[in-house]
């Protein structure tokens, strides 16, 4: 199936040198584009659950991902969602609730305070879906077999611990994975798992490997309308990108 699935991080001004930014002018209005054009949001695991079979999905589902889970998403998506009534899976750094981007330290990049697990807990009371984004947003790729059961099992049960809620959904930090981690990752239970562009045939055509549409900060309308389009959805898979 090609379902969009949108990947953001922080909801802000974007700031010279950050890709990682949407502007909340630029956020609510492509919220609002897609509940005017009929887009229902489903959670990461419904679509997992759904595997090749729409039949039991909305007309227009789109799923909404947030990573790294900083406070810009709670503070400023959040509301812009409620608006339109939409929900998000957002995937959050088990070591890093209430703290901030460590693992960008050293980096030419901003410090961002991530959510504490309070304000976690209430996108999970709101229907939000919470994942794991690894104990500590390291490369999978790059780490020992050990490492890598920290980073998707003992992440996952940290998660579950602090938040009372079922952690079903991974995300690779840095999109990077290898046949080891997305063994690791199902080894650990979890029912999908979110890469960037792993040029899969289609978006859930490796549903440990789930092929998503970046949404960058300077993407005009007309942008974000062809990124969400069937036609994007299908070419992103024959340029494998």
């Amino acid at each position: 199936m090609n379902i969009p699935i949108l990947m953001y991080h922080k909801i802000q001004e974007p700031q010279p040198g950050n890709d990682l930014a949407v502007s909340r002018a630029a956020f609510a209005r492509q919220m609002a584009y897609l509940h005017k054009q009929g887009y229902r949001t489903i959670a990461l695991s419904t679509l997992a659950a759904a595997g090749q079979d729409p039949s039991g999905l909305p007309k227009r589902p789109v799923v909404i991902t947030f990573d790294d889970a900083y406070q810009s998403v709670y503070s400023e998506a959040r509301p812009i969602l409620q608006e339109q009534g939409f929900t998000a899976t957002v995937f959050v750094v088990a070591e890093a609730l209430g703290q901030h981007n460590f693992w960008d330290v050293g980096k030419d990049v901003a410090q961002e305070t991530c959510m504490p697990g309070n304000e976690l807990m209430a996108l999970a009371d709101q229907g939000w879906e919470i994942g794991s984004h690894g104990a500590t947003h390291a490369n999978l790729a790059e780490v020992t077999e050990e490492t890598l059961i920290t980073e998707t099992e003992g992440s996952r049960r940290m998660l579950e611990q602090e938040l009372k809620t079922k952690v079903e959904v991974f995300c690779y930090p840095f999109g990077a994975w290898n046949e080891k981690a997305r063994i690791a990752v199902q080894t650990a239970g979890y029912q999908a798992a979110c890469a960037i562009s792993p040029g899969t045939e289609s978006v859930t055509a490796d549903i440990f490997a789930l092929r998503r549409v970046y949404v960058k900060p300077s993407d005009t309308p007309a942008d974000f309308k062809r990124k969400i389009s069937s036609w994007y959805l299908w070419y992103r898979a024959r340029r494998k990108r």
